[in-house]
């Protein structure tokens, strides 16, 4: 809403000139903490956007994305504004109440991105703990030390295996992982397919990580993904045969999956064309046959 204000910042004092009852003109001190406040938020909208996704993973993400929005928060508390301290103060206080109830899987998550692994846990857990990093980053590696042991000994089992599976050797495996340089950060990275590449060097880790990412970190992704009933069921389309909807449900996942994969200007447009045209039909009731008649 900032944003769109900002757009239309000239319109502002020509509503004075026509509209006498309009007092309350923002001052160019008032653009100037907007615009401010409007940069601040792009942290937020960014990690959004992240963790709305569902054509990726997004758990690998959820830490270092929750850190960069506490650092931000840090740095806000020491601006020129007042008015943006205190935001911050605020949003620090209700931002720490949280923080203790992240769970220990999210940062398992994060080791498992070869991008990441401890290193950046290290650097954000220093950042936020001070001397008792290490406590806590240790806390860490016992989960994560855990987690190997189990899907250890489940793969031992299915295997029939007569070999034990002590802590050195958990330790020794993991520690293979962890002591490989990180991979450089590069644009659309696909976690998925290096585990798929690295699961004979790494077989334990890749199950982990096959489980873990799968974890959507919003229920966005699950909503977008299950909540269908509204695409398919209208006023005019709520007695469908349940076989009727099935067969809707695929077609239109197959079409969409289709034209979503093909890079081609006119496609794209015939599908933003599409979602507007949904838009106008439900914005006129549901009403299709009404609709097909006026265009």
């Amino acid at each position: 809403m900032i944003r769109s204000a900002l757009m239309y910042k000239t319109v502002f004092p020509r509503l004075k000139h026509k509209d006498s009852h309009y007092k309350n003109v923002p001052t160019e001190d008032d653009w100037v903490l907007a615009k401010e406040i409007s940069d601040k938020f792009d942290v937020f909208y960014q990690a959004t956007e992240e963790f709305s996704g569902t054509k990726y993973p997004t758990a690998n993400n959820y830490l270092p994305t929750v850190c960069d929005i506490r650092d931000a928060i840090n740095d806000w508390s020491t601006s020129i504004f007042e008015q943006i301290k205190l935001m911050a103060s605020s949003m620090a206080h209700k931002f720490d109440s949280y923080w203790g109830n992240f769970h220990g899987i999210m940062v398992v998550a994060t080791i498992l991105d070869p991008r990441y692994k401890m290193k950046v846990m290290e650097c954000y857990f220093h950042s936020f703990y001070g001397d008792g990093s290490s406590y806590e980053i240790n806390k860490i590696q016992q989960v994560l030390l855990r987690m190997v042991g189990e899907y250890e000994k489940k793969s031992k089992a299915s295997q029939a295996s007569s070999i034990p599976c002590t802590t050195i050797h958990v330790k020794t495996k993991l520690g293979y992982y962890l002591e490989e340089t990180v991979i450089p950060r590069v644009e659309n990275f696909d976690i998925l397919t290096w585990w798929k590449v690295n699961a004979s060097k790494y077989p334990t880790l890749h199950c982990i990580a096959r489980d873990i990412l799968a974890i959507p970190v919003s229920k966005v992704a699950s909503e977008s993904a299950f909540s269908t009933g509204g695409r398919f069921v209208s006023p005019h389309r709520s007695r469908l045969h349940p076989k009727t909807v099935e067969a809707l449900l695929c077609a239109h996942s197959w079409l969409w999956s289709e034209f979503n994969g093909i890079n081609n200007p006119f496609v794209k447009n015939l599908i933003d064309g599409m979602k507007l045209w949904k838009l106008e039909v439900w914005s006129n009731g549901g009403n299709e046959e009404r609709m097909s008649l006026i265009h």
